[in-house]
């Protein structure tokens, strides 16, 4: 079995992925780290250097990869389900979570990560959020809302849905 955390850039889907990883013992990947270290280069620096749409394929390349894992917790890119071929991946890889928060809690976890993040150099949050959130609604198994809770408390609230 396993888990795969989709949500907003600053839902934890990373955080709260290690945490429910280590309750399950589990393993954690990340397809936002593990694209930059195959490509040897920042997230930021792809999308500067060839665009969006080569980010979102090394993204479709990346699901296929994983789809032979098992027994892990895959944190996921915030805008992975602007690809149709990925939530269709990402619905047969496993049981998918969506880490959904108002836009105050999304904004609060990215105080000072906003220059980092190459979506919101032409978009807002609100915007983003606006397109992604029925997809992310559509695509999950399962909606976990993680206003006021902690990292640990979104995690033992999921562990107890596949537990």
């Amino acid at each position: 079995m396993n888990i795969i955390l989709i949500g907003m850039m600053g839902s934890g889907k990373s955080s709260v992925g290690r945490a429910l990883a280590r309750r399950m013992a589990f393993n954690f990947f990340d397809t936002d780290e593990m694209i930059e270290e195959m490509q040897g280069l920042s997230i930021g620096k792809i999308f500067e250097l060839y665009g969006e749409k080569h980010f979102r394929n090394l993204e479709v390349d990346l699901v296929e990869k994983l789809s032979s894992v098992r027994d892990a917790v895959i944190s996921t890119g915030g805008g992975i389900v602007m690809n149709p071929v990925n939530t269709m991946m990402l619905k047969n890889l496993g049981h998918v979570v969506y880490l959904k928060g108002s836009i105050q809690q999304l904004l609060s976890h990215l105080d000072g990560e906003t220059a980092n993040r190459p979506m919101l150099k032409d978009n807002t949050i609100e915007v983003l959020l606006r397109v992604r959130a029925p997809l992310y609604a559509s695509t999950a198994h399962l909606t976990v809302e993680i206003d006021n809770k902690t990292i640990e408390e979104v995690a033992e609230e999921i562990s107890a849905e596949f537990l």
